[in-house]
């Protein structure tokens, strides 16, 4: 199995194109269940995410292919199956955000329960909230979920939806997708805001679909018979691109990344500045400068949008091990979101976990070493860990990568890092 061989130590200067939103792409691609037709998705990352859904679309009988680069071509003529494989469900929790659009499309479906990253309790609770709500007749069956629409069609309805954490992404994408197509007036209260979702109801508007006020906590959808297929180009990657900006830092480097809107990044700007380096913002482009500073220690505390993204909390919290004084990070939309640390700990780094807050105690140096990366955006903070590290590191877990980075290794190396995917024993 591949890993990722990392000398540290270098600053990172240059530009990089930042890449379609893994998340944001996936939805729609579930949304295309509800389109009749041909749709065309460009901007989209090439990712193991991307193809598994592709795999999932295409046992639904709706085809799939790459049109060319970063353009997903698919064609709807009507949905052949209501199931899908166990074996393709397992490998991405994204996986079940088809159920809903798949439930108001064919009146049933059964999907198996999810896997992909593990970060504590991820339940799908509020997809089945939601659908419940529409109407739906939901029951378990063999490890799977099975729904079908009384008198089959989903009924509009008004709900709240939300967990101990706020708002929730999944369950609110859920409801909008299959409230788009539902008889009758829906309307989501404690709707998540996140760029994702105003990009997911965007694209089906343009298709056809009736809904206001996205990008607030109050969602309304005027359901309708049917969408068309529609050319659609999805918004850009914040936590790749973060990602990115945080490697700049890290590494006291100068970064650029193009074609982000700055205020899709939620707070992490703000906090860079806080640390001491200068933010540069001109149109869709960020650039963070941290040549010859001292970066000091900040306090992060992860929010719902527009909070501070847990997404970016692994490389956040991993620059922030390299900053002078005590930093403290605290953890409120995913439990058990800090055992990367433990990795981090064998580079050097000083971290004490408290309940849902890491204790960060800047180091002057970390030290390369040999990590393994439990899940995606560890896998982003394990390569942070790394180009800043004295030595060579090795990171092990590319599956995880490669579920949510497009062409890193390429990306980086453009902007001077010293890293390549090896083979071990090579």
């Amino acid at each position: 199995m591949e890993v990722l061989r990392v000398k540290g130590g270098a600053p990172l200067n240059g530009e990089i194109q930042a890449s379609g939103s893994k998340n944001s792409v996936l939805a729609i691609m579930c949304a295309v269940l509800l389109c009749d037709g041909e749709t065309i998705l460009e901007n989209v990352p090439n990712l193991s995410d991307v193809n598994t859904l592709m795999e999932i679309l295409e046992e639904t009988g709706v085809s799939c292919e790459w049109a060319a680069p970063n353009t997903l071509r698919f064609v709807n003529n009507g949905l052949t199956n209501w199931t899908v494989s166990e074996d393709l469900v397992r490998k991405m929790r994204a996986s079940f955000s088809i159920f809903g659009p798949l439930l108001a499309k064919a009146g049933k479906a059964q999907i198996p329960l999810p896997g992909g990253c593990v970060i504590g309790a991820r339940p799908v609770d509020q997809h089945l909230k939601a659908m419940q709500a529409l109407g739906a007749e939901i029951k378990m069956l063999d490890g799977s979920v099975y729904a079908e629409c009384k008198g089959g069609r989903l009924q509009g309805a008004a709900m709240f939806l939300g967990t101990r954490f706020g708002s929730t992404v999944g369950g609110t994408n859920a409801a909008i997708m299959a409230g788009a197509l539902s008889s009758g007036t829906t309307v989501i209260y404690n709707a998540a805001r996140e760029p994702e979702i105003v990009d997911l109801v965007m694209f089906l508007n343009k298709a056809g679909a009736k809904i206001r006020g996205v990008g607030t906590d109050i969602i309304t959808i005027e359901g309708v018979e049917s969408l068309n297929g529609v050319r659609y180009t999805c918004m850009t990657d914040r936590i790749e691109s973060g990602t990115y900006l945080c490697a700049g830092a890290i590494t006291r480097g100068r970064v650029t990344v193009k074609g982000i809107p700055p205020q899709s990044l939620a707070g992490l700007p703000s906090l860079l500045f806080d640390m001491g380096c200068d933010i540069s913002l001109e149109g869709d482009s960020i650039t963070v400068d941290a040549r010859d500073r001292d970066l000091r220690a900040t306090h992060v505390i992860t929010f719902a949008y527009p909070g501070f993204a847990t997404d970016l909390q692994p490389a956040m919290l991993t620059l922030l091990t390299t900053a002078k004084g005590i930093s403290y990070v605290k953890e409120t939309v995913f439990d058990a979101r800090f055992g990367f640390t433990q990795e981090l700990t064998r580079m050097g780094a000083d971290i004490k976990i408290s309940g849902d807050t890491a204790i960060v105690s800047g180091v002057e140096r970390l030290t390369g070493a040999r990590v393994v990366a439990s899940d995606l955006r560890a896998a982003g903070a394990m390569i942070l860990g790394g180009l800043a590290a004295d030595g060579t590191s090795t990171v092990e877990g590319l599956q995880y990568l490669d579920r949510g980075y497009e062409n890193p290794v390429a990306k980086l190396q453009s902007i001077g890092a010293q890293i390549e995917r090896v083979t071990p024993g090579t």
